[in-house]
C-alpha cells in the first residue's frame, strides 16, 4: 500500500502558512534539537523506509525552495530529500553521484563547495577542460514519490565568463516512468548566459501512478553528450532536482 504524505504534520508544528511561520521555517537551525526536528526526521525515515538512513543534520533551503521544510541528506550524502509547501517529497541528486567521463581526473574536472541559499553549502562539479563531454545521472527508488502527482526533472547548472567551446549543440537524453525516452539538442551558448548564475535545464515531466510500489524497479535517467572536436570549459553542474509540479 503506498505511503500517503501531507503537509499537515509539518504545518501543524509551524502553525500554518502565515508569513511569520514561513520565516520561522526558513530560519530553522541546522542540527537544532527540538520536538519539531524529531517529527520531521521521523517523517523522512518513513519515506526512506529501511533502505536509507537519513543524516542527523537538517539543511536549510532558505532562499532556494519557498515554504519548504529543511532538507535531509541520505545515501552517503549524495542525495537530499525535502517536503515542499504542500508536503510532497522532492529530491536532489548531487553532482558527485553523477557518471562523468574523466570526472575522476583533476586535469579535466574538479569538485568544490559553493554557497547554496543563505545557510547551506553544496558540492558542485566544475569542468576545467574536456573534448569528450558526457554527464549522466539516475534517481532510483521512485516509490518514495507522492502518488498521482506530476513531477519535473531539472538539471541545475551555470556557465562562467570563461566558458568556451560550446559552439555545437549538446545532446540531451531523458527517460522516466510513464513517458517515452526523449532526446533533443540544446545550444548552451544561446540557452545559458555566461554570467556565473545558476540556471535550470528542464529534462522532462512524468506522473507517478496511484500504485507507487510498481515503480520499485524504475529509474529516472538523463545524459548530456557533446563529442565535437572543440575543447569545452567553463561549465559548473550542481544537481538533478526532482520537484512536484503545482
Amino acid at each position: 500500500m503506498p505511503l500517503s504524505f501531507s503537509a499537515n504534520s509539518f504545518l501543524r508544528f509551524f502553525g500554518g502558512e502565515s508569513s511569520q511561520n514561513t520565516q520561522l521555517r526558513d530560519t530553522y537551525k541546522d542540527g537544532e534539537s527540538s520536538s519539531e526536528n524529531k517529527e520531521l526526521r521521523d517523517t523522512y525515515k518513513a519515506i526512506l523506509k529501511e533502505k536509507f538512513k537519513p543524516s542527523r543534520r537538517l539543511i536549510s533551503l532558505q532562499g532556494i525552495e519557498k515554504g519548504a521544510s529543511p532538507a535531509v541528506s541520505f545515501d552517503e550524502d549524495k542525495k537530499w530529500l525535502w517536503l515542499d509547501r504542500e508536503g510532497r517529497p522532492c529530491f536532489r541528486v548531487l553532482a558527485k553521484d553523477f557518471g562523468i567521463i574523466w570526472g575522476s581526473s583533476i586535469q579535466y574536472w574538479r569538485f568544490s563547495e559553493e554557497q547554496f541559499g543563505k545557510n547551506a553549502k553544496i558540492e558542485v562539479a566544475v569542468l576545467k577542460r574536456v573534448c569528450w563531454f558526457s554527464v549522466s545521472g539516475t534517481m532510483e527508488d521512485l516509490q518514495m514519490l507522492k502518488a498521482k502527482t506530476t513531477y519535473e526533472a531539472l538539471l541545475e547548472l551555470k556557465m562562467t565568463k570563461e566558458a568556451r567551446g560550446w559552439q555545437d549543440p549538446v545532446g540531451c537524453y531523458f527517460e522516466a516512468p510513464s513517458i517515452e525516452k526523449t532526446s533533443n539538442t540544446v545550444n548552451f551558448n544561446t540557452k545559458f548566459r555566461k554570467d556565473n548564475r545558476w540556471k535550470t535545464l528542464e529534462l522532462g515531466k512524468f506522473t507517478v501512478p496511484e500504485n507507487t510500489s510498481s515503480l520499485e524497479n524504475d529509474k529516472i535517467r538523463f545524459q548530456l553528450l557533446q563529442t565535437s572536436g572543440y575543447w569545452k570549459t567553463g561549465l559548473v553542474i550542481r544537481c538533478l532536482t526532482i520537484r512536484a509540479v503545482d
